[in-house]
């Protein structure tokens, strides 16, 4: 009776016992997400540079954000399961009859997985239908020929003109579909320009294809992501995007 008088005492003048383990955790999961949501609404408010970058980022954060929130979960109920089930005094034994299956659950985590499987599938597929998809009429078609250690451009329009051998840059309109031909004269390269997410192999003997379709103006640039030689460092060029 003198605990529970005291106890009242303390929760009328506001006093409340602390949260229990899982409720903290709890807690700490909703704070978690709500900060990563935040994180990925900032991120997505940036406007894509081209369709593959803006397909890659939705996909990206689509995978992202289910991981991260099954991550803090799986981290939360691992604490407040050792909490809760620690050695301590008085509480030494597990229980005399303990639960070894439970069907509903086991089907839930079956089930839920597969799932977000099947979404993140179904959405990755989308994604490299967009990124993968080579434009049958392109606006542009630039062959980009790499050696040691430099980048050459030559750039064919649908009209028959044509524009090259470009060394060090080359220059596309806003909007226009341009298709990428990729080939090399020595050793391996890697074609990369970071800004648009967009890295592709350049292998000798091999010609690989890409596309992109420039939504924002500016000039990008252009580096070697593989290792090619002593100067890999020097194989730099540039990407001008011009508004009219």
């Amino acid at each position: 009776m003198k605990y529970g008088k005291t106890t009242n005492a303390l929760e009328a003048i506001g006093f409340r016992q602390p949260m229990s383990g899982l409720r903290r955790s709890s807690v700490l999961t909703a704070v978690l997400l709500g900060i990563l949501n935040f994180v990925a609404g900032k991120a997505q408010a940036q406007p894509a540079l081209t369709p593959g970058q803006g397909a890659t980022e939705q996909l990206f954060y689509l995978v992202l954000v289910p991981a991260v929130a099954i991550g803090v979960l799986v981290m939360a109920l691992v604490a407040y399961a050792v909490r809760k089930f620690r050695v301590r005094p008085g509480h030494t034994t597990g229980p005399a009859v303990a639960k070894t299956h439970d069907r509903k659950l086991e089907t839930a985590w079956t089930i839920i997985p597969a799932i977000i499987l099947v979404v993140v599938g179904v959405a990755a597929f989308q994604t490299l239908v967009i990124t993968d998809t080579i434009p049958q009429n392109p606006d542009v078609t630039v062959i980009v020929t790499a050696r040691q250690w430099s980048w050459s451009f030559n750039v064919t329009y649908p009209n028959g003109s044509y524009s090259g051998p470009q060394s060090g840059a080359f220059t596309v309109k806003l909007g226009q579909v341009v298709k990428l031909l990729f080939e090399s004269v020595d050793v391996a390269h890697s074609f990369s320009v970071s800004a648009y997410g967009l890295k592709i192999d350049v292998i000798p003997g091999h010609v690989n294809q890409y596309w992109f379709k420039a939504l924002v103006a500016g000039n990008y640039e252009i580096h070697c992501a593989e290792f090619c030689g002593l100067n890999h460092y020097s194989m730099v060029a540039t990407l001008h995007v011009s508004s009219a």
